[in-house]
Parts: structure tokens; C-alpha cells; sequence
């Protein structure tokens, strides 16, 4: 009867075991999922191929533009520089009063939570070049303690970056001039595919700090991808 009341003892404590292990390898696959996935932000196409002689139908989202800049080391930057990473993009001037000082004050406390990680990048587009030299940029870059190559802060000519701004990241809707001067509070989150996930107010801590716990998902669905 001893014996007996033993084995039950060991299966009980066995059965124990395997359930515990089942749950923490449950939690451990969940754990890995993103909790919610973000939208795709832009206009988007349906393209047909023809695949064994049937045709089907692929949807294509919007990708940010490609560019050929200037960093405040005076090195040449182009969308390849954040190839498989994921980057936020915003625009700026260095002498702006306004929504600028709050907006890259709320880029630099995001940024410090990504110091260190290879995959998450920012990147400033100055909206006034001709003024924002590359010396300019640096000491801009400086006063908010950019980590240097984690946040870039771009210059070039200006045409191309109202471009950007207006047709790239949609973060600037007026499009009634090329002249017309860009200034806008509006953040673009891009995947590591160059989709944008998402547009945020710069200048509104709330929102810059979802803007946070979105890269944190595109990370993680970064992971599920590989």
C-alpha cells in the first residue's frame, strides 16, 4: 500500500511538472507576439500576378521615398542608411520658438529609451536648410544629447525635403505650393520595410510616448517576421 501511495504521489508531482512547463512555454510563445498589430498609414494599390495560370491579387502599401541628405557630420545619409531598421522621422528648423523646442525635447526623452538598440533610429529634417548648416545641426544635435548615428539630423536642398514631407511621410497635408513653408508637429513611425505605422503629435507627451510602445511593437513583429 506504501508503494502504491508513493506512485501516486510521483504522478501527481510529474503531472505538476508538465503542466508549469506547458504554461511558461505558452507565455514564453505569447510573450513574442505583438498585443495589437499597427495599421499601414498611406495609399495603398492591389497589383495582380499571374501564379499557375490563375491571377492573384497582392496588396502594396505606401514606402517612404528615397532621399540623398546630409547629417550634422557632414556625412551623406539616403533611406538605405535605416535599412531594416525602424525610424522615426519629424520636421524641424533649428531657430524655430515654437513647437519645435517641445518636439525635440519629447524625441530626445524617447530616443534615450532606444540608446544602444542598433534596430530603432530618429531622424530630423530641417524645413529651413539654408540656415541650418551642418555646424548648425551639430550644435543642435548636441543641445539635446543626440546619440550620434541613432539620431540624425539631416540637410539638403529644400525642395526635395518639402517633397518628403508632404509626399513621403504625409506629415505636412498643405500642398497648395512647393514654396509654401512646412511646419508641422506631426512624428512618422516607419517599419523596418519603409511602411509607415504611424503619425503622432510631436508636441503632446501622451502621444509621443504611445509613439514609444508602438516601436516596441514593431520590434516585436520584426522578431515574429525573422
Amino acid at each position: 500500500m506504501a508503494t502504491s501511495g508513493k506512485s501516486v504521489v510521483i504522478n501527481i508531482v510529474l503531472f505538476a511538472c508538465v503542466i508549469t512547463a506547458l504554461g511558461i512555454a505558452f507565455m514564453r510563445s505569447t510573450s513574442k507576439k505583438p498585443i495589437r498589430l499597427l495599421p499601414y498609414i498611406g495609399i495603398t494599390t492591389v497589383d495582380s500576378s499571374l501564379v499557375d495560370g490563375k491571377y492573384q491579387k497582392d496588396t502594396v502599401y505606401h514606402k517612404v521615398l528615397d532621399f540623398k541628405l546630409t547629417d550634422q557630420f557632414g556625412q551623406p545619409v539616403t533611406l538605405d542608411t535605416f535599412k531594416n531598421k525602424v525610424f522615426v522621422a519629424n520636421f524641424f528648423f533649428a531657430q524655430c520658438p515654437g513647437i519645435c523646442k517641445r518636439m525635440n525635447s519629447l524625441l530626445e526623452d524617447a530616443s534615450k529609451k532606444f540608446i544602444g538598440n542598433p534596430y530603432v533610429k530618429f531622424v530630423s529634417y530641417t524645413v529651413d536648410p539654408l540656415r541650418d548648416s551642418v555646424p548648425a545641426l551639430l550644435q543642435y544635435a548636441k543641445m539635446h544629447d543626440a546619440v550620434p548615428y541613432q539620431w540624425y539630423f539631416l540637410t539638403g536642398d529644400k525642395n526635395d525635403i518639402y517633397k518628403l514631407a508632404r509626399k513621403s511621410y504625409y506629415a505636412a497635408v498643405d500642398d497648395s505650393g512647393a514654396n509654401n513653408f512646412v511646419h508641422t508637429q506631426n512624428m512618422a513611425l516607419v517599419d523596418c520595410e519603409g511602411h509607415i505605422r504611424g503619425i503622432y503629435n510631436g508636441i503632446d507627451s501622451t502621444d509621443v510616448n504611445k509613439m514609444v510602445v508602438d516601436i516596441n511593437l514593431l520590434l516585436q513583429e520584426e522578431d515574429e517576421r525573422k
